[in-house]
């Protein structure tokens, strides 16, 4: 608890502030009293008290603070003379002010108790107090007149005095709260900032040892000063005048000018806060690590001036996720290895051929659209993840440009296919030279010879044993369409095979294959509907797909059938219009549909929406000698018809010669 000393008596220590702030008081205090001089000897005159002797006195009274001012090096000691100098002075007006306003002269001392104040020492208010006392009780003892202007009684002075002391006590707390609170404000601040500096050292600490960077910008972009040493150790410090954008640039070009833009949705769009910031840019791959970018507004008042930008180090995560990745997809090669060995060896052979494509640089951008997309849906049926993202990337960078990605863009996409290629062919290794039969095909090969088929015949069903049967293909589609229905929320689509027994050359027909899964993507994404818009239009809660292959008249055809909402054909005029495409007659709005650039999606998945896989697989149709037909009612299905010339099927060698 503080005592009356403590409270009197200021700290011993005089800080640079306190020193310079009585500096400045005292002088001003040394100019106001030599005022005195002249005003004392003009009241003085007025009074006929002698205004020489005025003079004297007062420069008499003045030359003791004048003199600790010059020599004193202690600024609270000058302070404590001046508050005894400010009594003296006003005994002198008392004295030299006699007649009628007398008493009046007395609010002097009352009022310089009060000013003595400004000095933020209680003892200069004591020292003044005691001062005016004793100078009071002794010139009233000689000179009671002296003192008011009639021959006061002893109890006039004691309330005098007892006024006097009244306005001390006031003055002393007032001084002391002046000086804790003012003068002594340079102390609380050093003493605070001590503190917060030893908060903000274990803060850095922390901040310092922990795999995150933390900095702040301000609405324009500036950086702060103030950042976590992550933030130099990973990136190297910025430039002092370089903005949060010029400083990613330093690091990625393309990912600095695409979170400036978004930067600027978040200082001026109306749109949520929270979900402008949460459009930013948050991953950036830079020399061999992985660092996520999150932005948090700093205070509760909009709009907020600042933003905290916290860096982490997702390397690890991001490395446990690929290994993840891989895992899986290993899995999924095995898998198919074991079931469809023949279909993963084409997807193979084609795959690689679509990157030796991509590679060389010679394709024309729309023929590169068509190969990635096509890539990314086959890859995306054998379960390969990371292939199908790589596309999907490399068909947005393609979406708003008509020149040819530059050879870089595709290095992601080689990297991984390469890694896998090696993957590939271990679980492939030598094929071996062997057939494959369903026991249904041996039941009717068994069944035809002891029908007694004639040689050339059986001899063909025989030798077409060397094909690949078609119910393996349509079997994975079968498995694709289940799997996108699930993904689209269309619930448990019913998907049919019906393969006819109908076998082709693998190798001759691995790119309509590859191609054909455009078609199966379409059927359940664009045509069959969501449960609730089937119930509301009268069909079965179930969609229904089929997938047929069948030889007919000469040729082999092979047919996607869904019993969706088939084609708007509206939608396609309008669309090719934008396109610039004929489209006023059903011929040339058939040729439409499988032109690059047109589709009815009306927004961009990664299953489909680009309107560049149908045109691959009319592309590949036509390879084969095809043609493709369209047959579709609104609000019933659509059915897509290839039919393919016998001589497609890769049978010709397999005839019997005219010698057998």
């Amino acid at each position: 608890m503080k005592t009356a000393f403590d409270f009197l008596v200021l700290p011993s220590e005089v800080t640079d502030f306190e020193r310079g702030y009585l500096a400045r008081v005292n002088r001003v205090a040394l100019v106001f009293f030599a005022l005195h001089v002249p005003a004392f000897m003009l009241i003085a005159w007025v009074n006929g008290t002698g205004p020489a002797l005025a003079g004297l006195l007062t420069l008499a009274v003045l030359a003791g603070p004048a003199l600790a001012h010059r020599t004193d090096t202690n600024p609270r000691f000058v302070s404590v003379v001046f508050g005894v100098t400010a009594m003296f002075m006003g005994g002198v007006l008392v004295h030299i002010g006699q007649g009628p306003a007398q008493i009046e002269m007395h609010f002097y001392f009352f009022a310089l108790i009060a000013m003595c104040a400004v000095f933020g020492n209680p003892l200069v208010i004591v020292a003044a107090a005691l001062t005016v006392a004793v100078h009071h009780l002794l010139v009233w003892l000689v000179l009671p007149r002296s003192v008011f202007n009639y021959e006061a009684a002893w109890w006039v002075v004691a309330v005098h005095a007892a006024f006097v002391v009244l306005e001390s006590f006031a003055a002393c707390f007032i001084s002391r709260s002046f000086f804790d609170n003012v003068i002594r404000l340079e102390r609380i601040v050093r003493a605070r900032t001590q503190q917060l500096d030893a908060k903000n050292r274990d803060m850095r600490l922390l901040l310092d040892n922990v795999r995150q960077g933390f900095l702040t910008i301000d609405r324009e972009g500036r950086i702060a000063q103030e950042r976590s040493a992550a933030v130099d150790a990973w990136f190297g410090a910025p430039a002092v005048s370089a903005s949060w954008f010029e400083y990613l640039a330093t690091l990625s070009p393309s990912f600095a000018e695409y979170t400036e833009v978004c930067w600027a949705e978040v200082v001026q769009s109306e749109m949520p806060l929270e979900v402008t910031l949460e459009q930013m840019p948050a991953r950036l791959g830079w020399r061999g690590a992985h660092y996520r970018f999150e932005y948090r507004p700093i205070g509760a008042s909009e709009p907020h001036e600042q933003y905290l930008v916290i860096v982490t180090d997702v390397t690890t995560d991001v490395e446990r996720e690929r290994g993840e990745v891989e895992r899986r997809e290993a899995m999924a090669l095995f898998e198919h290895v074991l079931v469809d060995r023949t279909g993963l060896e084409s997807f193979f052979e084609e795959a690689t051929h679509a990157m030796q494509l991509l590679e060389s640089g010679s394709a024309e951008p729309d023929a590169v659209r068509r190969v990635v997309h096509t890539l990314k849906g086959n890859a995306a049926l054998f379960g390969l993840v990371s292939v199908a993202e790589c596309c999907h990337r490399l068909e947005d960078a393609m979406a708003d440009r008509a020149d040819p990605l530059p050879p870089q863009a595709f290095a992601e996409l080689k990297a991984r296919w390469s890694k896998l290629t090696g993957e590939i062919a271990k679980l492939l290794g030598a094929r071996a030279d062997m057939l494959e039969m369903e026991p249904r095909e041996y039941a009717l090969l068994e069944a035809a010879a002891r029908a007694g088929e004639p040689p050339p015949a059986l001899l063909r069903r025989i030798r077409r044993l060397k094909l690949e049967s078609t119910a393996k293909r349509l079997r994975y589609f079968q498995e694709q369409a289940r799997g996108i229905a699930g993904r689209l929320g269309k619930g448990d689509v019913r998907v049919d095979v019906e393969d006819n027994g109908v076998r082709l050359d693998h190798a001759r027909w691995a790119g309509f294959w590859s191609c054909f899964g455009h078609a199966v993507r379409n059927a359940v994404d664009h045509g069959i509907e969501l449960v609730a818009d089937r119930h509301a239009h009268g069909k079965s809660t179930a969609g229904a797909v089929v997938l047929r292959s069948y030889e007919e008249s000469e040729r082999v055809v092979i047919e996607i059938e869904d019993d969706g909402r088939g084609i708007d054909w509206g939608r396609v005029a309008e669309r090719a219009a934008e396109a610039g495409l004929p489209h006023h007659t059903r011929a040339e709005l058939e040729r439409a549909l499988f032109s690059d650039g047109v589709t009815t999606a009306a927004e961009v998945t990664d299953i489909s929406g680009r309107g560049v896989g149908m045109g691959a697989l009319l592309v590949a149709t036509e390879q084969l000698g095809g043609e493709l037909s369209i047959q579709s009612t609104w609000q019933k299905g659509t059915t897509l018809r290839f039919a393919f010339p016998l001589g497609a099927m890769g049978t010709k060698s397999l005839r019997p010669s005219a010698a057998e």
